[in-house]
């Protein structure tokens, strides 16, 4: 990592930079992002990704309060690109129990920004499902020569699981030196729900970040560290919970801004340590007739790694820009299931399983005339794969014969058969995008996008030999296999929308459809020693009979979502989002998994000089378009009311106060998948309840 480290930093240091004659650009645009400020929303989760469900077209997979999955126009996980202050981050969990979100909590953000729709190629690499960037708080160069002293404290509570979290951000600036850094701790126990506690869903967090920002004339630099540290959590729609998760994070930052040009070239990295467990916060595997449950006890050791670099050079013409770009991203896994009651045991889950990425993009923007323009851009990406070898010992106490031989011998063909197989996979990835807008008059532009995007496999989906559920958070219950010569993912993208502001009136619909080629889903494995070994483990009381396997399929995604706001008067306005997306199969009649159902949201937000009150209705329908494939279950649609209240105080301190689910709603979140583990008041296998009357508040001091 370190020779990649010094390749990447001199070729950053050796880039030319040139001037060409200035020229004025007017360029005609319309509104591509959504944002939500950590400042202006009243709403304050532990886990960010929950505020995805304030935005058009997004929501979010929720495995645990600190587990979320961000889901964007049907499609989730590895298809979505997240990136935190423009860093990739690839975590250690092969389950995403620390998904790309987890390391931006609330408490540290400032912001959250989806693309709505089709993501330029400039943003990420692979962007076949949308582009999400969580921006945290950095602080400020000051004015003058003097240093000065600012920053925010951060303290919030809440009633449904009695959580608390607490934050300072302080930083020492002036005109040329920025000195940040940010502590933070955070806690709850057990979730409630109207008919009883999600068992386990406690949590413990912390988070330290120190940096140093050099800003001189047309220059700036910056140097961050992180030590993002999780701790005891439950996740009881995975098979296992949090024992801890360590992170170190960096990422560089050099910018230069002249007259004709900007450069900017970003190096990220990060390491990751990851234990998990089926027996430390959930009730352990009790006996059996075909088992001891001490044999059952499992505790999985993951481990990731991951380097990045981004370099864009933005040159301006006359009728625009243009915008050069490199980047890469490599990543690096290990997992290990162990169990802590019989040491010879171990299943190598994934052994140096390696996935970079190397890119190279351009993209063009330019006015065809006042009324007509433009956007588009190219993009091309290596993906390189590899892995090393794997292997298992299932018969920890050397029996001569029994299950565990049968089981044994098994892991070790399906080993035998994963490590003669040629496992390094290389594809050549194509993308492009371009837009069209045309503003008709001052109150409306219209706008046509059209793309191919391309996604290859993740590191689950090719390399994972064994049937487990370690499928990167898909908790559905079911035990994958992967294959190791997957197609890339390609996907044709139309979309279509207006953006009209009227007066009081602002409207942002949007239409599209996407045509996916190659879709990676699983499907029923046709490999007898795979069902055969699975149906062994589903016995014993470990994982499920009839398992699927990755492989490439057909699959059609469209629909419809809505940004939209009327000001009743000076006061008082009224907001809307709204969100209808289909998930379809086209090999089969199916539809895709875990799809959100329709839902609208409508707000009513009355403010003052320094107050405001804003009553809000959440609104899902039912959702009966299921995957039978996977087993998914039905759901009921609801309705649920919040009520919440903004107070600003003199001198930068701000109290804000509110409830969820204010009715105390009984109600199943479609996308909150199924109970793994024994709790009285939940059905193993059953949906995950939605939360009761939650009663919440946090106060933040600006100085």
């Amino acid at each position: 990592m370190l020779r990649r480290i010094l390749l990447f930093t001199g070729l950053i240091l050796s880039l030319p930079v040139f001037a060409q004659e200035i020229h004025e650009i007017t360029v005609v645009g319309v509104q591509d992002s959504h944002t939500v400020v950590t400042d202006d929303t009243l709403v304050a989760p532990a886990d960010t990704a929950q505020m995805l469900r304030k935005m058009p077209g997004a929501n979010i997979n929720k495995n645990g309060e600190l587990t979320g999955i961000a889901q964007y126009r049907g499609m989730f996980g590895d298809r979505i690109s997240v990136a935190v202050d423009g860093a990739q981050i690839s975590g250690a969990g092969p389950n995403a129990m620390d998904a790309p979100l987890s390391y931006a909590p609330v408490a540290l953000l400032e912001s959250l920004t989806i693309n709505r729709g089709i993501a330029p190629v400039s943003s990420a690499q692979e962007t076949i499902g949308g582009y999400i960037q969580a921006k945290t708080y950095q602080g400020d160069f000051g004015s003058g020569q003097q240093l000065e002293l600012s920053g925010r404290t951060y303290f919030g509570a809440q009633s449904v699981n009695e959580g608390m979290v607490a934050s300072g951000f302080f930083s020492l600036a002036n005109r040329n030196h920025l000195i940040r850094a940010f502590v933070m701790n955070e806690s709850a126990d057990d979730l409630e729900f109207p008919g009883g506690k999600i068992l386990p869903s406690e949590y413990e967090r912390e988070r330290f970040d120190v940096g140093y920002g050099y800003r001189n004339g047309d220059h700036e630099i910056s140097f961050d560290i992180a030590r993002n540290n999780t701790g005891d959590a439950g996740t009881a729609a995975l098979p296992m919970d949090i024992l801890s998760i360590d992170s170190d994070l960096f990422r560089s930052r050099y910018s230069y801004s002249a007259n004709t040009f900007n450069l900017t070239a970003e190096l990220f990295g990060s390491d990751n340590e990851h234990w998990m467990t089926n027996f430390h916060l959930r009730r352990p595997p009790q006996d059996n007739m075909m088992s001891p449950g001490r044999m059952r006890y499992r505790q999985t050791f993951a481990a990731s790694e991951n380097l990045g670099y981004t370099i864009k050079l933005e040159q301006y013409a006359g009728n625009g820009s243009w915008l050069f770009g490199l980047d890469g991203h490599f990543t690096e896994h290990e997992a290990v299931v162990t169990n802590p009651n019989a040491q010879p045991f171990f299943l190598t889950n994934f052994n140096g399983a390696e996935r970079d990425v190397l890119g190279a993009f351009v993209e063009r923007s330019l006015s065809i005339n006042d009324e007509l323009g433009l956007d588009a851009g190219l993009r091309y990406n290596r993906v390189s794969m590899d892995t090393g070898a794997v292997g298992a010992n299932l018969n920890p106490m050397n029996m001569a014969m029994g299950m565990p031989v049968m089981m044994n011998n098994m892991a070790a063909n399906l080993a035998n058969q994963f490590n003669s197989a040629n496992r390094a996979q290389t594809d050549h990835n194509v993308d492009w995008f371009a837009r069209l807008s045309l503003e008709t008059d001052r109150d409306l532009i219209w706008y046509i996008g059209a793309a191919r995007k391309t996604r290859s496999a993740s590191y689950q989906e090719r390399y994972l030999w064994s049937p487990m559920e370690s499928t990167g958070g898909m908790a559905d219950g079911k035990t994958y296999v992967g294959k190791i010569d997957l197609d890339p993912e390609v996907a044709h993208e139309l979309e279509l929308g207006f953006d009209w502001e009227s007066g009081n009136l602002s409207l942002y619909p949007r239409l599209f459809y996407r045509d996916v080629s190659d879709f990676i889903q699983g499907t029923p494995s046709t490999n007898m020693t795979v069902n055969q070994f699975a149906m062994m483990m589903s016995n014993m009381g470990m994982g499920a009979p009839n398992p699927l396997q990755f492989n490439n399929t057909e699959a059609t995604f469209y629909g419809f979502d809505l940004e939209a706001a009327y000001e009743l008067t000076d006061r008082l306005t009224l907001r809307a989002i709204a969100n209808m997306v289909r998930g379809e199969r086209d090999d089969i009649t199916d539809n895709l998994y875990r799809v959100s159902p329709d839902n609208l949201i409508l707000g009513l937000d009355y403010r003052r000089d320094d107050w405001l009150i804003a009553l809000e209705s959440i609104t899902y329908a039912d959702q009966d378009r299921i995957a039978i494939t996977n087993l998914e279950q039905t759901t009921d649609g609801y309705s649920l009311v919040n009520l919440s209240a903004r107070i600003d105080f003199a001198q930068g301190a701000e109290l804000r106060l509110g409830v969820e689910n204010l009715l105390d709603e009984d109600y199943f979140d479609h996308l909150a998948a199924y109970n793994r583990a024994f709790n009285p008041d939940i059905a193993t296998r059953s949906r995950m309840p939605g939360l009761g009357r939650n009663f919440y508040g946090r106060l933040m001091w600006y100085f």
